[in-house]
């Protein structure tokens, strides 16, 4: 952990190499695999199979992370869906770098900048209180409609760990890392989270 705590203040592609180092071959449902002199990418459950279609090029990542098996378009990267039956080989910790970002974006940054100590995951209501338009009602959302929304759309939907507490005087969740994974953590609502708020706030029955 020291060493991943002196690689956060190096360059991202720095970082990078100092967690491959450690042992580090995986980030959500995607498995890293040194293949010298570059690496490789795969989906976890594709892991031995030798009929995967193989890219080469980081920017394939972006396709890669488009749509699901059924080819649906995925608006949401870190959803549990990213499809299957491919590998990437890539010839150099920038490529896997700029990869990697492709599939899960920021995922490596914030995970640097929660080492090196940074905020990076605001409290939900200064969020939602920032919103404007269609959104602004959100800011009425109460705590308890918040936690209804985490357990029902985000928990089951979404790879990421929240860090951003509900309330101000929250201290939030504790960032954690798995062993051997690159976290991937959520520093601020989505418009998926907004959507339901908002649905939340209209849908409450009208006082009398």
């Amino acid at each position: 952990m020291d060493s991943l705590h002196a690689a956060a203040h190096e360059s991202l592609t720095d970082f990078l190499f100092g967690v491959v180092e450690l042992g580090v071959f995986q980030i959500g449902q995607v498995v890293i695999e040194k293949n010298p002199p570059g690496f490789s990418l795969r989906h976890e459950a594709d892991t031995g199979r030798e009929d995967l279609e193989i890219f080469h090029s980081p920017e394939d990542a972006l396709g890669i992370a488009r749509c699901d098996d059924s080819g649906d378009y995925r608006p949401l990267k870190t959803a549990p869906n990213l499809r299957r039956r491919w590998e990437l080989r890539l010839d150099s910790l920038a490529a896997l770098r700029l990869a990697l970002d492709g599939i899960y974006p920021a995922a490596l940054g914030n995970w640097r900048a929660v080492l090196r100590g940074e905020k990076i995951a605001p409290p939900l209501h200064e969020t939602l209180d920032r919103q404007t338009g269609m959104y602004r009602i959100t800011g009425l959302l109460t705590q308890h409609e918040a936690a209804r929304i985490i357990d029902s759309l985000c928990r089951p939907g979404c790879l990421r760990q929240i860090l951003w507490p509900i309330e101000s005087a929250d201290p939030g969740p504790a960032p954690a890392a798995p062993e051997g994974r690159i976290p991937l953590f959520c520093t601020n609502p989505c418009s998926h989270f907004l959507g339901k708020a908002r649905e939340a706030v209209k849908s409450r029955p009208v006082e009398s």
